[in-house]
């Protein structure tokens, strides 16, 4: 379904359940490294052109979002987020809040494929879950509710059980935080993760 001028209306929420805590280094309080990387999560699809941004978190998150962003419930799924969102989006991707670094060209990518897909997965690079997960809405009946655990990629199963294999497909991937040795894969020549790499150089000169 798309508006009358032809645009697809775009809508991006970051799942402040998937947080990065359990990424986090020595000398960082667990909070405040996922609150970061939230942020900087966030900052990325809030950057995007004609994108309706969005955090699915808890009461304190509203001071991260930008005027006109959408605020939903931390334990909102994403079937039911999707059929909330269908009279005024055609497309919904999720992301996990630990990937701060993210280049919003990933996501551009994964949105440039959902007008002529049902679902499309950003892989987790060198890991079993998902950077992101975009869906047209309304949501297809043949993808099942529990195709949307960010922490386990369902591209195998979805793309065995989809009508046609061109309905399920895959976009670039990227990596998450998910463990102290994954900070390591932060790349310090993006732009960006403002927040993030405040907090680690923090760190640094705080173990000089």
């Amino acid at each position: 379904m798309s508006t009358e001028s032809g645009a697809r209306r775009r809508v991006a929420i970051v799942l402040a359940r998937y947080d990065a805590s359990s990424a986090t280094p020595d000398g960082i309080e667990p909070e405040a490294f996922a609150a970061a990387c939230l942020l900087d999560s966030y900052e990325v699809v809030a950057d995007l052109i004609e994108v309706t941004s969005g955090i699915a978190g808890p009461p304190s998150v509203s001071e991260m979002l930008w005027p006109g962003a959408l605020h939903l419930p931390t334990d909102v799924t994403v079937p039911i987020m999707a059929q909330q969102l269908s009279e005024i989006a055609d497309e919904l991707v999720v992301l996990p809040a630990d990937l701060p670094d993210l280049p919003g060209l990933v996501l551009a990518k994964l949105f440039k494929v959902l007008h002529r897909t049902d679902i499309a997965i950003a892989p987790e690079r060198a890991g079993s879950g998902c950077a992101a997960i975009g869906v047209s809405l309304p949501l297809a009946e043949w993808i099942p509710d529990d195709a949307f655990d960010l922490d386990d990629n369902p591209y195998s199963r979805l793309s065995a059980s989809a009508p046609r294999r061109s309905r399920c497909t895959l976009s670039p991937a990227w990596h998450r935080l998910r463990a102290p040795a994954d900070v390591s894969r932060l790349d310090p020549g993006l732009e960006g993760w403002e927040e993030t790499r405040a907090l680690l150089a923090g760190r640094a000169l705080a173990s000089d």
